[in-house]
């Protein structure tokens, strides 16, 4: 069995098998949830699963009775306006619909709706690597400066950001970075169809640092993440009654 240590990396791999015993569901699900980047996970030279521990406690905690996540649009759209920042990209219909339901959401089923907002990557660089990787992505969750708002110290020995599909395979190359192991690389990987203007800074929004520091295995992260999230969810609520 796979272990998280306090690190927030992996001390193991689940084999799909592994995974579906977890989840109460087949391996052939496994594989499912894996194409629809509900799990991350790699293959081997051989061509088997080998998955992401973190992402499997994260699925098993929160897919219980949240109904259908947001799409990638509306996902972004929900944590840009608990940032107080513009959204453009909506239809009037989708942007009435989302507003209902930020007013009445919990923050664990925020998690859950906003889930497909990007695909989940865990790589490997070489270290001397890390402070390049840094220029390449734009920063969130425990890379974020807002650790320290938050009584939390960013831990130099890894990166966490967000970047585009398009700019996956350049970056995976420039960085000689490489899948499984201990990562120390948590890469976010948005569809090319999200509006541009979200990578338009050098970090996310604090919604979106929330949201990925609420999804860490390490529990003082995920604590002050969940804090933060009800916190903006208080504050926008009370903006807009």
């Amino acid at each position: 069995m796979s272990e998280i240590n306090d690190s927030g990396f992996l001390d193991g791999l689940y084999t799909s098998s592994q995974a579906a015993d977890v989840l109460g569901v087949s391996a052939h699900q496994v594989v499912q949830l894996i194409h629809a980047g509900e799990l991350n996970a790699f293959r081997t030279a051989g061509g088997v699963f080998l998955v992401d521990a973190t992402s499997v406690a994260n699925y098993a905690r929160l897919a219980q009775g949240r109904g259908r996540p947001f799409s990638a649009g509306v996902a972004w759209a929900a944590l840009w306006l608990l940032s107080g920042r513009e959204v453009d990209w909506l239809s009037y219909q989708q942007r009435r619909r989302l507003l209902m339901r930020l007013r009445e959401v919990s923050t664990e089923e925020l998690l859950w709706l906003v889930r497909r907002r990007a695909r989940l990557l865990h790589l490997r660089v070489d270290e001397s690597f890390l402070s390049v990787t840094r220029t390449k992505l734009v920063l969130s969750g425990a890379s974020s400066r807002a650790m320290s708002d938050l009584g939390l110290t960013i831990d130099g020995g890894r990166v966490e950001g967000y970047i585009f599909e398009r700019d996956v395979d350049d970056f995976v190359r420039s960085c000689f970075a490489v899948a499984g192991g201990n990562c120390n690389l948590v890469v976010r990987v948005m569809s090319d169809t999200m509006p541009f203007s979200l990578t338009d800074c050098k970090e996310m929004p604090v919604a979106v640092v929330g949201v990925d520091l609420a999804a860490s295995s390490v529990a003082r992260e995920r604590s002050a993440g969940l804090r933060l999230l009800e916190e903006l969810l208080r504050e926008w609520r009370a903006c807009n009654e």
